[in-house]
């Protein structure tokens, strides 16, 4: 009796660690992105990154199909958060891959996403016009080489009295992860050049 409780608390622990490694990864590099950034706010992060890796599995394997059908150009994950909702969910989820861009909008009051796809113009412009003006301009800054994720403050602010908290997500060829955290990015025209 005593082994056959062993093995069915065994098969419990099995069975509730739904979390693939690919989850495991983003979540590690994103709370590596928390610990570098500036931010003030990168601090209060914590619990939303908690509750995102458990609904991250809506999407972790079509993503996780997608990282390893692509062995030429990096895809982009952002997740964005609601300033006024702590401890909540990400309720936007952009993954970028050439001219594609995969959206997951949370559904309320439900606890699922909404998927959508569209063909993204040469420039990142959505049917509606939408310029993707930051993943541009993290895109031109990996094909350089630069290091990208060491400086947040180069690309926004927190600074700012609405907006959200996003994190840039990047998965190279390579099979390398890095993360950013960005609590209102500011476009290249807005910014105060020092």
């Amino acid at each position: 009796m005593k082994h056959f409780n062993i093995i069915i608390l065994t098969f419990l622990f099995i069975s509730c660690s739904v979390t693939s490694e690919l989850n495991k990864q983003i979540d590690q590099s994103q709370k590596e992105s928390l610990v570098n950034s500036p931010f003030e706010t990168a601090g209060g992060m914590s619990s939303e990154l908690k509750m995102q890796k458990k609904y991250r599995i809506q999407y972790e394997n079509e993503l996780s199909e997608l990282i390893k059908a692509n062995k030429t150009d990096t895809i982009i994950l952002t997740e964005s958060y609601d300033f006024i909702c702590f401890g909540c969910p990400s309720d936007n989820i952009q993954i970028f891959n050439k001219n594609k861009l995969i959206t997951y909008n949370k559904q309320i009051p439900e606890k699922n996403y909404k998927r959508t796809v569209e063909l993204l113009s040469e420039n990142l412009r959505d049917s509606t016009g939408y310029y993707y003006n930051d993943i541009i301009e993290l895109k031109e800054e990996i094909r350089k080489g630069h290091n990208w994720n060491s400086n947040p403050q180069k690309y926004g602010t927190d600074k700012c009295f609405d907006g959200g908290h996003t994190f840039y997500t990047v998965f190279y060829p390579s099979g390398k992860i890095e993360s950013m955290y960005m609590r209102c990015w500011t476009p290249i025209e807005f910014r105060n050049e020092k």
